[in-house]
C-alpha cells in the first residue's frame, strides 16, 4: 500500500468510528488541533521513561576513573549499517477529559556500500505504523466505547511482546498505571507521548533484531551497526552494535567526576562504567557506557552540547572501547549541519532521519478532514 493511500485509510477508520460515536451519543470534541506533543515540555517525568534521574554513583569498569586521549585516528569506520526512527503525534480531540491522540512512527536501516549509503532491501521501504492512544484503563465508558468503535473500524491491539506488524494501532495510554484518574487530562497526554516514544522503540528493536538474523550480516564479521539511542535489543548471536545518545542533560556522574565530564577534551573519552539505574535492574539490562567529546564546546552552548554517550554490549573491553570511539570520530565528517544537534551527531544518523521525517509529517495534512469533522460535531 502507498504512504498516501495508508494515511488516507487510517483517517477513514477514524472518522468512521467518530460517526459511529455521533449515533451512540459519545461526544467527541475537537482537540488541539495541530499541536505537536514532541515539541511541548513537560514538568513530570513519565513512570515508563528508561532512564530515571541519577541517585547514585555509576559503576566504573576502568581504573584509575578519568580520561582517555584516543591518539590520532585513520578516518576509518566499522559502522556500516544505521538505524533510527522518528515519531509525531498530535491531539485531534477529547472525550470527557480523556485526549484522543494520533500518532506516527517509522523506522529503518541504511546500509552505506563504500562512501554511498542505499537502504537495506530487507528494509526498504521504511516501516510506518499509525496509532490511536486512548486512555481506556482509566475507566471512562465513553473512551472504552470508542475503543470498541475503532476495533470495528480495522484498527489492531497489540500485545506487551509484540513487534509492531499492523499499519493502524490502537494503545491505551493508561495500561500500566494503577488506579489512573481519569481527569488527569495533562497526565493522559504525557503518558500517551510515553506509549509512543515505546511504540517507536519497540518498532526500532524489531528491526535490529531483524538485522542481526540477516545472514549476510552475519557472514560479514566486519560490518558494525549504530543504533541512535540506548542499545536496548541485543542478543547473545550478535555483538556487533553500538548506541549513541546524543543527549546528555542528566549526566552519569556525580561529585567530582562531573568536573572531569566537563573539562573532556575534543577527541577524548572517560573511563567506560555502568549507570547506577541500570545497575538497579536484571542483569540482561546492564550496557557499557562511556562519554566521547566530537568537538570542542561550541559558542552559545554549554559544556555539555558536544558530548555523546555511547553504549555497547556489557563484555566491551577498553581496548574495544578505544576502537569503536575512534569509528565515531572518523564519522564526523561530513558534518551533520543544519540541525541543531550536530555537535554530537553523526552524518549518517542525519541521513536516516531525513528518510523519514516526511513520513511522519505528511499525516498531518490529513488530519484536517478529522478537525473538520469534529468541529462540525461541535456545532451539532
Amino acid at each position: 500500500m502507498q504512504a498516501g493511500s495508508a494515511v488516507g485509510d487510517f483517517v477513514a477508520k477514524i472518522s468512521q468510528a467518530i460517526e459511529g460515536a455521533g449515533r451512540r451519543g459519545i461526544q467527541v470534541r475537537a482537540g488541539a488541533g495541530s499541536c505537536d506533543l514532541e515539541a511541548q515540555q513537560f514538568d513530570r517525568r513519565l513512570p515508563e521513561e528508561d532512564e530515571p534521574f541519577p541517585t547514585g554513583r555509576p559503576h566504573h569498569l576502568e581504573s584509575p576513573v578519568g580520561s582517555r586521549d584516543l591518539g590520532g585516528h585513520e578516518g576509518i569506520s566499522r559502522l556500516c549499517y544505521f538505524l533510527d526512527g522518528v515519531q509525531s503525534s498530535r491531539e485531534i480531540g477529547r472525550i470527557g477529559m480523556s485526549p484522543v491522540i494520533v500518532s506516527t512512527v517509522a523506522a529503518t536501516i541504511v546500509n552505506r556500500c563504500g562512501r554511498r549509503f542505499s537502504r537495506m532491501p530487507l528494509e526498504s521501504p521504511p516501516v510506518v505504523v499509525q496509532a490511536v492512544i486512548l486512555p481506556r484503563s482509566a475507566g471512562d465508558p465513553g473512551v472504552d466505547a470508542f475503543w470498541d468503535l475503532l476495533l470495528a473500524a480495522g484498527f489492531s491491539e497489540l500485545d506487551p511482546e509484540e513487534v509492531p506488524s499492523s499499519p493502524h494501532l490502537i494503545l491505551d495510554s493508561a495500561e500500566y498505571i494503577a488506579e489512573a484518574d481519569p481527569s488527569d487530562y495533562i497526565g493522559m497526554r504525557e503518558r500517551a507521548r510515553g506509549r509512543v516514544r515505546s511504540l517507536r522503540e519497540r518498532l526500532e528493536g524489531g528491526l535490529l533484531r531483524r538485522w542481526e538474523g540477516d545472514d549476510r550480516v552475519l557472514e560479514d564479521s566486519e560490518a558494525w551497526i549504530a543504533v541512535d539511542g540506548q542499545l536496548k535489543e541485543i542478543r547473545e548471536s550478535n555483538r556487533r552494535a553500538v548506541g549513541l545518545i546524543k543527549s546528555v542533560a542528566r549526566p552519569e556522574f556525580v561529585g567530582k567526576d562531573i568536573g572531569m565530564l566537563l573539562d573532556l577534551g575534543p577527541g577524548m573519552r572517560t573511563t567506560s562504567f555502568i549507570p547506577d539505574w541500570q545497575l538497579r535492574r536484571d542483569r540482561g539490562e546492564r550496557r557499557t557506557s562511556w562519554y566521547l567529546r566530537m568537538w570542542p564546546p561550541q559558542r552559545g552552548a554549554d559544556a555539555l552540547g558536544s558530548l555523546m554517550r555511547v553504549e555497547a554490549p556489557r563484555d566491551t573491553e577498553p581496548e574495544q572501547v578505544d576502537e569503536i570511539s575512534r569509528w565515531i570520530l572518523a564519522e564526523r565528517a561530513p558534518l551533520a549541519k543544519p540541525d541543531p544537534r550536530w555537535p554530537a551527531m553523526i552524518y549518517p544518523i542525519q541521513y536516516v532521519e531525513k528518510i523519514l521525517k516526511p513520513l511522519v509529517q505528511g499525516p498531518e495534512r490529513a488530519y484536517a478532514r478529522l478537525e473538520r469533522q469534529l468541529a462540525s460535531n461541535g456545532r451539532n
